[in-house]
C-alpha cells in the first residue's frame, strides 16, 4: 500500500509538471503492449486482482485509449510496422492471456464496441476439459471459506488430517493439496477432490462450475470470437513450457493441434506461460514457425527488441488509473531508462 501511494504521488507530480506530454513525445516510437487476463464475473477481482479486472475498470481502460487517441493495432500489424520503423506514434497492442470465459462474456463484446483488435493467447487443456482450473479453484475455495479448520480425515492422502485456516500453515497445506492433485490425480479425480474440498470448506464447488468464472472458453466460443475478428494464438496446452526441448515442443504442438481445429488463421504468435522464457526457448519456437513471443517483462518494444522476447504491461485491478496513465504516456518508461542508466538495479518501484 505504501509503495502504491508513493508511485501515485510521483505520477501525479510528473503529470502536474507537464512531463506526461514530454514523455509521450519521447517514447512515441515505442510499441506499447498491454496484457490482460480475466474480467470479474462475480468476486474474482477480489480473489486475484492481478488476474481478474473489474468490468467497469476494463471499460475505462478502453475509453482512455480511445479518448487519448492511442492507435490500437493487432499484434501482426504492430510488429510489421515496428520492423519497418513506420509505427504510428504511441501505437498500442492489446493482448489477453489464458482464455477465461469472461473474455467471451465481457471483454470481447467491449473490444468490439470500441473496434479495437486484440490477441487472445489460449492455453488449451482447460478449454478442452471445461472444468475450473484446478490450481486456481483450490486457491479460490481457501480464500472464500469462513471456516477455521479443514478436516481431511478419510481422504487417504499423505497430508496432515487437519489444516488450520487461520495461521501460517494454511498456505503450506493448500499447496500440498494442489501438488497432490496435480501430481497424483487424473482430471476426474481432481474434480472429485474439489467437490470434497468444497463440501468441507463450506464453498459450493458446483456453483463455481456453473458460473464459469474460473473456467476457460470452450471451442464453440473460441470459434465464434475468431469469426468475429479476435486473433486467437498460442499459449501452450497446460500452461507450462519446460526446459527440456521435447517436452516444450510437445506443449506447443498439443496447443496448436487443438486450436487448428477451431481457427483458420496462421498460429505464429506465442505467449510464454507466466511471462518467462529463455534463449533456448526462442530457438525451439522459431523451429516451430513461431515469429513472436510476448513476456511479462516491463517496457516498450522498439526496432532493436527481439520479437521473441516482447515486453508487456500487466494491467489488472491492482493497477491504479494514475499508474496506467503514466505507463501509457511513457512517463514510467522514462523512469525505467533513468534507473537503468544510473544502475539502480534494486529499485523496483518502476
Amino acid at each position: 500500500m505504501l509503495i502504491t501511494r508513493a508511485k501515485n504521488l510521483v505520477f501525479r507530480a510528473g503529470e502536474s509538471a507537464g512531463l506526461f506530454q514530454v514523455a509521450r513525445r519521447k517514447t512515441a516510437r515505442g510499441l506499447r503492449i498491454l496484457c490482460y487476463h480475466g474480467v470479474s464475473l462475480n468476486d474474482e477481482s477480489g480473489f486475484r486482482p492481478k488476474l481478474f479486472m473489474d468490468p467497469g475498470m476494463f471499460r475505462s481502460r478502453l475509453e482512455f485509449l480511445a479518448e487519448n487517441q492511442f492507435p490500437v493495432l493487432s499484434i501482426e500489424q504492430g510488429l510489421n510496422l515496428l520492423e519497418k520503423g513506420s509505427l504510428p506514434p504511441c501505437a498500442t497492442v492489446i493482448t489477453i492471456d489464458d482464455g477465461f470465459y469472461s473474455v467471451y462474456r465481457i471483454a470481447f463484446p467491449l473490444l468490439r464496441k470500441f473496434r479495437f483488435p486484440a490477441t487472445l493467447y489460449v492455453t488449451s487443456y482447460y478449454s478442452l476439459k471445461q472444468n475450473p482450473v484446478f490450481r486456481l479453484v483450490v486457491q479460490y475455495m481457501f480464500w472464500k471459506t469462513t471456516r477455521s479448520e479443514l478436516d481431511l480425515r478419510g481422504m487417504n492422502i499423505a497430508i496432515p488430517e487437519k489444516i488450520h485456516l487461520s495461521d501460517a500453515s494454511t498456505e503450506r497445506g493448500m499447496w500440498r493439496l494442489i501438488e497432490y492433485g496435480e501430481n497424483n490425480c487424473d482430471e476426474t479425480e481432481r474434480c472429485d477432490l474439489c467437490c470434497i474440498l468444497g463440501d468441507r470448506l463450506g464453498v459450493d464447488y458446483e456453483v463455481i462450475v456453473k458460473r464459469r468464472g474460473l473456467s476457460l472458453v470452450n471451442a464453440s466460443e473460441l470459434r465464434e470470437m475468431s469469426a468475429a475478428g479476435l486473433d486467437i494464438q498460442l499459449h501452450t496446452h497446460r500452461h507450462r513450457f519446460p526446459e527440456a526441448e521435447l517436452l516444450a515442443v510437445k506443449e506447443l504442438k498439443d496447443n496448436k493441434h487443438y486450436l487448428n481445429q477451431i481457427v483458420d488463421r496462421p498460429l505464429r504468435h506465442f505467449c510464454c506461460p507466466s511471462g518467462t522464457s529463455t534463449r533456448a526457448h526462442w530457438d525451439w519456437l522459431r523451429a516451430e514457425g513461431i515469429c513472436s513471443a510476448v513476456t511479462c517483462a516491463p517496457g516498450f518494444a522498439y526496432q532493436h527488441t527481439s520479437p521473441m522476447g516482447l515486453p508487456r504491461f500487466l494491467d489488472g485491478s491492482h493497477v491504479s488509473d494514475a499508474e496506467f496513465k503514466a505507463e501509457m504516456f511513457g512517463y514510467t518508461e522514462l523512469l525505467r531508462r533513468v534507473r537503468s542508466r544510473l544502475g539502480w538495479a534494486r529499485l523496483t518501484l518502476f
